[in-house]
Formats: structure tokens, C-alpha cells, sequence
């Protein structure tokens, strides 16, 4: 072999042997021990970003002796609308008070709704109980919009409008005829009778226009 051909293998022979270390050192993986310094810093105890519900809504649960479910203690509005004066074949009872108050007659089964100035506004017939309320001056106390009989939940009623309480202590208000699993246990063509266990049931269009009427304070006239 010529002196030019043994250089050329040598030299050949070298770089082959560069590159084979370089790539088989780049394949071999890193078995030497970790030396580094382990992080010892105290852990993320951060409370996780929380967002607070924009709305909260709480049903009061109804205890034995109340019915009150949702309950709108509403003040006298400050917009009074002037309702117009009607005449009736029904007369107002004699000394059933004076001024704005509503007027329950329980012989009659009947309500008169009366403006300032003895102004009769309203007066249609009702199912009530004959013993209950006693005859007297109460006012409204408390509204729910919607409740149910806290010893029969399935018979709930709208527009419950307190103003006196019963012999054992429950609540007397005027309200709807009463619902039971939907269905309401009474006509309005039977309103007149003494058909209720202690309230004071009323028609939808006359319970709605008690609802929006009545505000807590209202004078009620109990009479017989």
C-alpha cells in the first residue's frame, strides 16, 4: 500500500472512531445520582379561588303550629290608586267601624272592602267558619304569596292574607280557595257557605284583589 492510501485510512479510521464516541455518548442515558438540591419550600396552602353564588334564595320550612311559608310583610304603598265607589244591595253591617278596613261578616259569609270616607270598593261572598274568628277589631300581620297547610301539605293555597288567630292558636287569613294535590276542594259557586276549618276563603279574582289591597296594618272588622 502506497504511502498516501495508509494516510487516507488512518485518517479515516480516526474520524470514524470521533464519531462513533460523540453518538454513542449522546445515547447513553445519565445514570449518575441526583446531587441537586431538592426543593424543601413550603407547599401552595392558598384557599382555591372561589366565586360566590350571585343569588341566594332560602325558603323558610314550615314548623308545627304555622303555615307560613313565604312570608311579604308589604308597608302601606306609597302610590295610592283611587278605586271607584259601588253601590250594593249589600249593606255594610251597622257599627262595623269606620274608615279603611275590611268588613267580615260571619252570619252573612260576605266581605265589604272600604276606602277612607266609608267608600264601599268591593264586597262579594266568602266560606268561613261560624265559631272562629271572634267578633273584634284585628289588622293584617303577615302575607304569603303562597303557603300550604302545615298538617296536610298537600293543600296549599295563594294570596294568604293573617289577620287573627284561631282557637288553638293558628293562623286566620283570607286567601283562595285552598288546593288539594291541585284540585280546588271547593267551587266558587259554593262561596257563601260556611265550608272552611277556620280561613276565609275567597274567589282568584277577589283573593288577588284582597292580596294587592290589604298591606300589613290594614284594619279587619270581625262581626257577626
Amino acid at each position: 500500500m502506497s504511502r498516501m492510501l495508509r494516510v487516507c485510512v488512518a485518517g479515516a479510521i480516526a474520524l470514524a472512531a470521533a464519531l462513533g464516541t460523540g453518538i454513542a455518548g449522546a445515547g447513553t442515558p445519565d445514570t449518575s445520582p441526583d446531587t441537586s438540591t431538592p426543593d424543601t419550600s413550603a407547599p401552595d396552602t392558598s384557599a382555591p379561588d372561589t366565586v360566590a353564588p350571585t343569588t341566594a334564595t332560602t325558603i323558610p320550612q314550615a314548623t308545627r303550629g304555622s303555615t307560613i311559608q313565604l312570608v311579604t310583610t308589604l308597608p302601606a304603598p306609597t302610590t295610592v290608586v283611587t278605586l271607584p265607589t259601588i253601590s250594593s244591595p249589600y249593606k255594610v253591617p251597622a257599627n262595623s267601624g269606620s274608615g279603611r278596613r275590611v268588613v267580615y261578616s260571619k252570619s252573612q259569609m260576605r266581605v265589604w272592602i272600604i276606602e277612607d270616607g266609608d267608600r264601599l270598593v268591593r264586597t262579594y261572598r266568602v266560606s268561613g267558619r261560624l265559631n272562629q274568628p271572634l267578633t273584634g277589631t284585628y289588622s293584617v300581620y303577615s302575607r304569603s304569596s303562597y303557603t300550604c297547610n302545615i298538617n296536610h301539605p298537600n293543600v296549599c293555597m295563594r294570596w294568604m292574607v293573617r289577620f287573627a288567630k284561631g282557637t288553638s292558636g293558628d293562623n286566620i287569613g283570607f286567601h283562595e280557595i285552598p288546593r288539594k294535590d291541585g284540585v280546588p276542594i271547593q267551587s266558587e259557586s259554593q262561596l257563601g257557605q260556611a265550608l272552611s276549618s277556620g280561613c276565609v276563603r275567597q274567589s282568584t279574582a277577589d283573593a288577588w284583589f284582597m292580596w294587592n289591597w290589604a298591606y300589613v296594618g290594614t284594619k279587619v272588622v270581625v262581626v257577626w
